[in-house]
């Protein structure tokens, strides 16, 4: 049985919620290959931040992620062991929840790959950046590109924005970028265009990942789509129903 999605109406909020928790809790938000971002502080206050990927959790003590550089000076200078350093992640659950918390490099290891063994923190921080309530798609769409159409697995909606997906060697969207994603169902001639500008950005598992903020064009745009979506016991499509009566 299928069921219809509830109507979204855009929601302001003064604030962002935050969560302070152990950092054992932390670590189920972080699952392999979440990118993130890190900072390293040295002890007369130099600082290096990269992008890392966190590869896991030895279910005791320490964290691993990715050493992203070769570069001897900087290993040299920012990887070394007791060196604090600065973690923040989006996690795929808890509605687009940050996760952020600062600990110490315990080890860096160089072969057989790089990489960077880190103490599980006492505590993090939860960031929920979400505002609104957030429905799983599957659903496709495109993105006119000057010279072709990208296509895009629409990945959730909610009354604000959208989060889409796409291989990884497709274009990269900068933050704040406009773009506009025009959905069309598998019959008539309607097209719904969710047009905004580009919020967050991950790459994970071979996809770019992307959240776009709608602006008021997408914003009318996603209520008349959410109109022709329905439940199917694992996420919102289109309404096999109406499309076939077209």
């Amino acid at each position: 049985m299928t069921q219809a999605l509830p109507d979204l109406k855009a929601k302001k909020y003064k604030t962002v919620r935050e969560e302070a928790v152990i950092g054992l809790r932390a670590v189920g938000f972080l699952k392999h290959g979440t990118a993130t971002h890190v900072q390293i502080k040295t002890p007369v206050g130099q600082i290096f931040s990269c992008q890392s990927t966190f590869i896991g959790f030895d279910g005791e003590q320490r964290l691993f992620f990715t050493i992203p550089t070769r570069n001897v000076k900087q290993l040299n200078q920012f990887f070394v062991e007791g060196y604090r350093i600065a973690v923040d992640g989006v996690s795929d659950e808890g509605e687009g929840t940050k996760i952020r918390f600062a600990s110490r490099i315990s080890h860096i290891m160089m072969s057989p790959a790089a990489i960077m063994l880190v103490e599980l923190p006492q505590q993090a921080k939860l960031i929920q950046q979400r505002k609104e309530s957030r429905y799983e798609l599957n659903v496709k769409g495109e993105i006119p590109l000057e010279k072709r159409r990208l296509s895009v697995n629409l990945t959730d909606i909610s009354a604000g924005g959208c989060g889409f997906s796409f291989d990884a060697i497709a274009p990269v969207f900068e933050m704040k970028h406009q773009l506009a994603i025009q959905v069309r169902p598998s019959h008539g001639d309607d097209c719904f265009v969710l047009s905004g500008q580009v919020e967050n950005r991950q790459q994970k598992w071979g996809m770019q990942r992307y959240g776009l903020s709608f602006d008021q064009s997408g914003l009318q745009h996603c209520r008349e789509l959410i109109k022709r979506l329905v439940y199917d016991g694992s996420r919102y499509i289109f309404n096999p129903t109406v499309e076939s009566d077209e």
